[in-house]
């Protein structure tokens, strides 16, 4: 039992770690993209959007090959991708929500933020992992 338990949890930090790795690889692309895009003269809101969707993208493909390899509860893969952009619309929210609420408590933007990366990470892998890829 104890053995089973060690080899889950073992499996589990495995996966949420490669889930962080494809997470950083994404936010470079997003970030790159987006210091570019302003460099070269491009309103910066226009920027954020190429920079996230590109990194969206990236982070779509990474996660499919890497992370979650058991494959998609949806049988197209435009639908799997409108799940995870689904996903990825209510952690926007999430941390705007977190933040704000932080907010009304005192806490700085920055700490604010950095809290809400934390918890919005959780929640990203485990609602890829509950609700578009199979377990």
């Amino acid at each position: 039992m104890a053995r089973l338990f060690i080899s889950r949890s073992s499996s589990l930090a495995k996966t949420i770690g490669k889930f962080f790795v494809v997470g950083a690889i994404s936010t470079a692309v997003d970030y790159i993209i987006y210091s570019v895009l302003v460099y070269l003269g491009v309103a910066y809101y226009i920027a954020i959007v190429i920079g996230y969707m590109t990194g969206l993208l990236v982070n779509f493909v990474l996660a499919r090959k890497t992370v979650f390899t058991k494959g998609s509860r949806f049988e197209k893969i435009h639908h799997e991708f409108l799940a995870v952009f689904g996903v990825s619309i209510l952690a926007v929210g999430l941390n705007i929500l977190i933040v704000w609420f932080l907010a009304k408590f005192g806490v700085d933007y920055y700490s604010g933020r950095a809290v809400a990366l934390i918890v919005v990470f959780f929640f990203n892998y485990y609602a890829r992992k509950g609700f578009i890829y199979v377990a």
